[in-house]
C-alpha cells in the first residue's frame, strides 16, 4: 500500500516496499551489495564529475497525450484517458486503455481497455498484477487483479489489497478518507484475499477505525491496532488470534507502528517528549524504549533496520534492541524516489543535469546523472524511469556487477 518525484507509498498503506512495495519497490540486496562495492563515496558532487557506468541508458518510450504511468517490478504500465465522448453509442469510446511494457527493453506486452480512473498504482505478485484504480476526486479505490503476462482480468473488488511478502494472500481493506490524509487509518473490515482467485479466506470486522500491518514470515501474520490502542495479531492463513495486548497512545497511521525484522517499532509520546519502543511479536511484549526526540516521525523498513525519517535526518535502529546503528543528514535538495534501497534524486545539481544516488547506511553514493529537466521518476526492478518530456519517458538501467 501513494508526489511527482514519487516519494514512495505516501498513500497511507504499508510500504510493501512502495512503497516503497517488495517486487515493484525493491532492488535485491545481493544486486545492491555488488553495485555499491564499485561506487565512489559521496563528496563534492556538485563540482566533481560523477562516476559513470552504474547508470546506463536503456531507451525511450513515447506516451499518448494525457496518459499517466507507473512501474510494477519489471513492467512499465501506461494508462490513457478515454478517446471518445459521452453520449456515443460505442461503449469502447468511453474506456481508456492500460498497456504493459517490458523493462528495461520497452517491448509492449499487452493493451486492455479499462474504466476511467484519476490515477493508478500497482504491485506484482508472481503472475498476478494488482492494479489500484483511484477516482479523480480520491474518494473511491478499486483493486483489479490481472495476469501480468496477458493483462487478462482475473477479479476485482472495492478498496485496497495490501500484499504480504512471500504469501499468496493479501489484505483487503477500505481506507478512511479524512482531512488528515487518505488512508492513514482503515475501516469496515480486514479480509484475507486469495491473490490468484480473489476469494475471501476470512474476515475480521472492525468496530471503528484501525491500523493494519502485515507480519511476513512463516507463518505469516497480521497486526491490527484498533483506535482504542488494543492490538491483536492473527494468523494470515486462518484468521485465528495468536497474540493480543495494549499499546500506548500514539499518532497511529500506516507508517507508525511498523513491523521491521519481525519486531513492532512504535513512535509514541512519553510524558512531554517522544519515545520509540520495540515489541515482540506475536506476544506484544515491550522489549526496549529509547528517547525519540530528533529521530523523525515516520518509521520505515530499510534493509532490516527501523529507519526513523524526519526529512532532514534519518536514524537507523536495530529493531531487536533499539541500538542506533547509524544516522545521517539528508542533504538539501535531494528527494527520495523509493525506499529499500533509498534512491534519491537532486535536480539541476551537475551542470544542469540531475544526480541520482543511493543511500548506503550513513553514506550517500552517486550512481550517475540524468538529463536536464527530468521529472516524475519511478523505480522498478533495477531500473529508473523518468519523464523527459510531457509525452516521452526515458529508461535507465542500474547496472550490477559484471
Amino acid at each position: 500500500m501513494a508526489v511527482l518525484i514519487d516519494l514512495g507509498t505516501g498513500r497511507g498503506l504499508p510500504e510493501t516496499d512502495p512503497s516503497p512495495s517488495p517486487g515493484s519497490r525493491r532492488i535485491s540486496a545481493r544486486w545492491l551489495s555488488g553495485l555499491l562495492s564499485g561506487l565512489l563515496l559521496f563528496a563534492g558532487v556538485t563540482a566533481a564529475a560523477p562516476p559513470t557506468g552504474a547508470l546506463r541508458p536503456a531507451g525511450d518510450l513515447d506516451l499518448p497525450a494525457g496518459s499517466t504511468y507507473f512501474v510494477a517490478d519489471d513492467l512499465l504500465l501506461v494508462a490513457t484517458a478515454p478517446t471518445g465522448r459521452a453520449g456515443t453509442s460505442d461503449a469502447d469510446d468511453l474506456a481508456g486503455t492500460l498497456s504493459a511494457y517490458a523493462l528495461p527493453g520497452g517491448q509492449r506486452r499487452w493493451t486492455v481497455p479499462v474504466d476511467t480512473a484519476g490515477r493508478h498504482y500497482a504491485e506484482r505478485a508472481g503472475d498476478v498484477l494488482l492494479v489500484a484504480e483511484v477516482d479523480s476526486v480520491g474518494r473511491r479505490t478499486v483493486t483489479v487483479a490481472r495476469s501480468g503476462r496477458t493483462g487478462a482480468l482475473r477479479w476485482s473488488r472495492p478498496g485496497r489489497v495490501i500484499r504480504v511478502a512471500g504469501s499468496g494472500l493479501g489484505l483487503g481493506v477500505s481506507e478512511v478518507r479524512s482531512v488528515s490524509g487518505a488512508g492513514r487509518r482503515l475501516e469496515g473490515a480486514v479480509e484475507a484475499v486469495e491473490l490468484a482467485t480473489g476469494r475471501v479466506r476470512w474476515r475480521l470486522p472492525l468496530a471503528s477505525t484501525a491500523v493494519v500491518q502485515p507480519v511476513p514470515g512463516e507463518p505469516a501474520r497480521v497486526l491490527v491496532v484498533h483506535d482504542d490502542v488494543r492490538a491483536g495479531v492473527y494468523d494470515l492463513g486462518t484468521g485465528a488470534p495468536v497474540g493480543a495486548g495494549e499499546l500506548p497512545p500514539a499518532d497511529y497511521a500506516q507508517s507508525n507502528p511498523r513491523v521491521v525484522g519481525g519486531r513492532l517499532v512504535l513512535r509514541h509520546p512519553a510524558g512531554r517528549d517522544p519515545a520509540v519502543s520495540g515489541y515482540d511479536l506475536p506476544g506484544l511484549t515491550r522489549r526496549w524504549t529509547r528517547p525519540g526526540a530528533g529521530t523523525g516521525e515516520v518509521v520505515r523498513d530499510c534493509a532490516g533496520l527501523a529507519c526513523l525519517d524526519g526529512g532532514s535526518r534519518v536514524v537507523a535502529l536495530d529493531p531487536a534492541t533499539g541500538e542506533q546503528r547509524w544516522s545521517r543528514l539528508r542533504p538539501r535538495g535531494w528527494n527520495s524516489i523509493v525506499w529499500s534501497p533509498d534512491l534519491l534524486i537532486r535536480p539541476d545539481a551537475h551542470q544542469g543535469r540531475s544526480l541520482l544516488a543511493v543511500a548506503d547506511g550513513a553514506t550517500l553514493r552517486i550512481l550517475g546523472v540524468l538529463p536536464p529537466g527530468v521529472v516524475d521518476c519511478r523505480a522498478g526492478a533495477a531500473v529508473v524511469v523518468c519523464r523527459t518530456a510531457p509525452d516521452r519517458l526515458g529508461v535507465w538501467r542500474l547496472a550490477g556487477p559484471d
